[in-house]
């Protein structure tokens, strides 16, 4: 496999997402999304009215970024905890993720690996301990993998040192020797430096025995698989982009029907006065400050009539537009109608969204999944570094589950509804619907219904 062609294809695309263009030509569909996600998109530029012709930038609602957003703070909220078993691990785990200010930066990840079809968290250790490294998919590439997962990988970052430009990157492929780690360096022009020229205390390859994963991990996010790459995910807006389009198109209509709808007075000829630049040529305007009376030349009044010649501005009719195209990508995405909606009421109450087992709620869950089995394999990675660095003992465990913390809460009327149905029904006890409906466990519940009977 050519690493260096692919990481520069990869690299070139991703630095000139800005241009539609180029991202079409190289075939990089990620480039692509990142560019829409970024506000662009083949559609951001459209011809200028006139004679002189040219092109002008169309106003960007943002609409793929805001998506993004959106999922990512429904998948992954404050309070999100990796929970092991003993105390030793989750001690280390809690102290880890705090020195690598994990959770600010893991939703921002997730936002984008919506956005790309997903992301990589690298994990790895220095002199300052384990460390967590959150990357993009523009800047990642599968080497090795099969249906259960990646065995190997490439990654590319850009350094700039003495204002000169270079290419760092870093293998990782699981073979039978164990997990070698490989890394390279090259210029801004593709030749391939000797890494101790940069990076003095860097090894340029690294053998781990034992090891039959790699110290990385894909989470597949988005919608289907990367045409280009299928290993890949796809954009959680792949097969919306028409949609996107759509409500760019109306948002800058939008936005010009202000630019054109303009106050516009009709005055006649006569309340028109003029004065010469500095240049010498005769400039004309109304002056709408001017009280003197002044007398005409005319004897036709409808001459002298000054008239409102603005135009209606069509707000309602464009915000109704949006509405429906941010509901429709709320449709081909996953999310209830109105989650993206930017008009007050349109959408249920934020507590209803789990309790009435919403379209939005069931993709959040789906996703979660996802995001869970990533996270654990990244805490096994973590404990993995730390008991070969000596941090954590050997018998400490490496397993661990994710506790997510909702941003929502259950609805209290439909929760007391729900629990005296359930009741009603015989579905459950008399002692669970006290702790459904007050939040307590089934032992105080069962003591407040003793005591109940007892009265």
């Amino acid at each position: 496999m050519d690493l260096k062609g692919l990481l520069f294809g990869r690299r070139r695309a991703a630095k000139s997402a800005v241009a539609s263009a180029v991202a079409a030509e190289n075939g990089n569909a990620v480039a692509r999304w990142l560019d829409i996600y970024n506000g662009g998109g083949e559609w951001r530029y459209t011809r200028k009215g006139g004679m002189n012709g040219g092109t002008r930038k169309v106003a960007a609602l943002g609409a793929a970024k805001a998506l993004c957003a959106e999922l990512s703070r429904l998948c992954f909220t404050e309070g999100t905890e990796l929970m092991c078993s003993d105390k030793e691990t989750q001690s280390y785990l809690e102290k880890v993720l705090d020195e690598n200010e994990f959770a600010e930066r893991f939703p921002d990840f997730l936002e984008k690996a919506f956005a790309l079809g997903g992301g990589v968290i690298k994990v790895y250790s220095d002199e300052r301990g384990v460390r967590l490294d959150l990357i993009t998919a523009d800047c990642f590439v599968p080497t090795k993998w099969d249906g259960r997962g990646f065995y190997g990988g490439a990654f590319g970052s850009s350094v700039t040192e003495n204002g000169k430009s270079y290419v760092l990157a870093e293998t990782q492929e699981v073979t039978d020797k164990g997990l070698v780690i490989e890394n390279k360096l090259w210029n801004e022009n593709g030749r391939e430096l000797v890494l101790s020229e940069l990076y003095p205390k860097m090894r340029e390859k690294t053998v781990i025995k034992g090891l039959t994963k790699p110290l990385f991990v894909y989470f597949g996010l988005g919608a289907g698989i990367n045409p280009q790459c299928p290993p890949l995910g796809a954009s959680v807006f792949a097969h919306c982009e028409d949609t996107l389009k759509a409500a760019d198109i109306v948002f800058d209509s939008l936005t010009r029907e202000f630019i054109l709808g303009k106050k516009r007075i009709i005055v006649p000829s006569y309340a028109v006065r003029g004065e010469y630049d500095e240049n010498g040529e005769l400039k004309r305007y109304f002056n709408v400050n001017d009280e003197v009376f002044e007398a005409f030349s005319t004897s036709d009044a409808e001459e002298l009539k000054i008239t409102d010649n603005t135009a209606a501005l069509r707000v309602t009719e464009h915000a109704a537009a949006l509405d429906k195209l941010l509901d429709l990508l709320c449709m081909q995405t996953g999310l209830s109608e109105g989650a993206l909606s930017f008009k007050s009421g349109t959408m249920r109450t934020a507590t209803e969204v789990i309790s009435r087992n919403s379209r939005t709620y069931r993709t959040a869950c789906s996703y979660r999944k996802l995001i869970a089995k990533g996270l654990a394999r990244v805490a096994e990675n973590i404990c993995l570094l730390g008991k070969m660095s000596g941090e954590l003992s050997h018998s400490a465990c490496e397993n661990a589950s994710v506790r997510f913390a909702d941003g929502v809460c259950e609805d209290e009327g439909t929760k007391v509804e729900r629990a005296k149905s359930l009741y009603s029904s015989g579905l459950i006890s008399k002692a669970r619907a006290i702790s459904e409906i007050y939040g307590i466990s089934l032992e105080e519940a069962k003591a407040m219904e003793k005591e109940d009977n007892n009265d």
